[in-house]
């Protein structure tokens, strides 16, 4: 029975080992995101996620089997928008709210996804890094 017991509690701690990051992916991350909170790693056949809070904002990272950073995630709430594209949306969807944003990182590429409201309409964009309009799609709403 004893046999059996450390058997298991050896491929429980082999198992946990394999799933956790490397220390140097782990440094990699304290470098890129520093001073980042409440840190969770799990790991994907595609790689390591990481989700966490940094500066007040929920993020999440991808970094692949090697180590590599893949991509991120940034939500906000929009105040942290650059002015370029606060420029844009005042001037293209004037008296609207900004209800969320996502910011989408992978390599030197950036763009956000901003979901406004404005009267009865909702509008979720994409929007590069230079303030382009990559995708624009609109919906009613509907009141009860």
């Amino acid at each position: 029975m004893k046999t059996v017991i450390v058997y298991a509690l050896s491929l429980l701690i082999m198992a946990s080992a394999i799933a956790a990051p490397g220390s140097s992916l782990q440094q990699k991350f304290n470098e890129t995101f520093p001073n980042a909170k409440n840190v969770k790693w799990s790991d994907d056949k595609d790689g390591f996620f990481v989700s966490f809070t940094q500066n007040g904002n929920f993020k999440k990272a991808l970094y692949n089997k090697d180590g590599d950073f893949v991509c991120s995630w940034k939500y906000t709430d929009g105040n942290d928008l650059p002015v370029n594209i606060i420029i844009k949306l005042n001037k293209r969807f004037e008296g609207s709210k900004i209800l969320g944003v996502t910011e989408y990182t992978a390599g030197e590429n950036m763009f956000y996804n901003v979901k406004l409201s404005k009267g009865q309409k909702l509008y979720n964009l994409d929007i590069l890094s230079d303030g382009t309009i990559a995708r624009l799609q609109k919906f009613n709403t509907q009141i009860n």
